[in-house]
């Protein structure tokens, strides 16, 4: 398969997806191979990438929200410089979710991936731990830590971003 190898999809009727797919590559020592969604309505440039090796079976995990329902969709894989190599796909598979199945991983993720139980220990200048000192935290950002990545969709979708600080 060269750079831009396809897979179809048909009946797709949901809003909510993810996908994964191993990657092998040839003709190049590395690159940043994307995986794109055009639907009947829309292109979605970018709902997975992976830093594929030569040679290397590589992982690549992504996700979408689409912006509406379509019948048929078009799964791509491409190297995102648009250099020709050569591109292996193995078990690649594209899930589709419910909203209450995408809210329940979504909050699985949340409370074993971001939430943590932290320790916390208070000392003077030479290292000396106080005893019943009293802490207060005060949250500075609402931001992802660097790694995360979040969908347009999200961005400036007002109800989420109530939602998500509640």
């Amino acid at each position: 398969m060269t750079s831009s190898g396809s897979s179809f999809i048909q009946d797709w009727l949901t809003l909510f997806g993810a996908i994964t797919a191993w990657i092998k590559i040839q003709c190049a020592n590395s690159a940043l191979i994307r995986a794109s969604l055009k639907t009947e309505n829309r292109t979605y440039n970018c709902i997975g990438t992976v830093l594929a090796k030569n040679g290397c079976w590589s992982f690549l995990k992504g996700g979408f929200v689409l912006d509406s329902p379509s019948n048929l969709a078009l799964l791509q894989f491409q190297n995102s410089d648009d250099r020709d190599i050569d591109i292996t796909i193995d078990s690649s598979s594209l899930q589709p979710f419910t909203d209450q199945e995408w809210r329940f991983n979504q909050q699985f993720m949340i409370n074993t991936q971001r939430k943590r139980a932290v320790t916390i220990h208070v000392s003077d200048q030479q290292g000396n731990r106080l005893q019943g000192a009293v802490i207060t935290i005060n949250q500075v950002s609402k931001d992802f830590p660097f790694g995360f990545a979040i969908a347009h969709t999200i961005l400036g979708n007002l109800p989420y971003q109530n939602w998500f600080v509640e």
